[in-house]
């Protein structure tokens, strides 16, 4: 296994005097003063943050707000198209050609049972008009 050294001439003592000075640049302050600034620091630091689940929502009230008016405006167009739609396919209903025939849609239904079975007898059904020109002249 090979050592990795930073300059391969060196021996042992070149890393040892990396490591010391090292070790004097990383090294925890020796005075009680930095420590306790540094407790000081934290602890008000600590003070100024909310711990509660609601401060997480004060940064989402603008997009949530911004998404829910686009919600409606996305809605409030659908439903108007849809009673456009609606208005449209109600129109061209009205001005179409009927599918049944006009005399058929004018005659008057039978309310009688005996008429109604008489055009049974005879195979006529109550949209065709020569059976009930047929039953007249009887």
């Amino acid at each position: 296994m090979t050592e990795f050294r930073l300059n391969p001439n060196d021996d042992d003592e070149g890393d040892e005097q990396i490591a010391r000075g090292l070790r004097a640049l990383y090294a925890a302050p020796a005075g009680d003063g930095y420590w306790n600034e540094f407790e000081a620091r934290i602890m008000a630091r600590v003070a100024d943050v909310e711990l509660g689940w609601w401060t997480e929502l004060d940064r989402w009230v603008r997009p949530a707000l911004a998404a829910a008016a686009v919600l409606l405006l996305a809605a409030g167009a659908a439903m108007i198209r849809a009673r456009q739609l609606e208005s449209e396919i109600a129109v061209d209903n009205m001005l179409s050609s009927p599918s049944v025939p006009a005399s058929t849609a004018i005659r008057p239904s039978l309310d009688n049972e005996r008429d109604a079975r008489i055009r049974y007898l005879f195979g006529c059904s109550n949209q065709e008009t020569s059976c009930s020109a047929q039953n007249n002249k009887r």
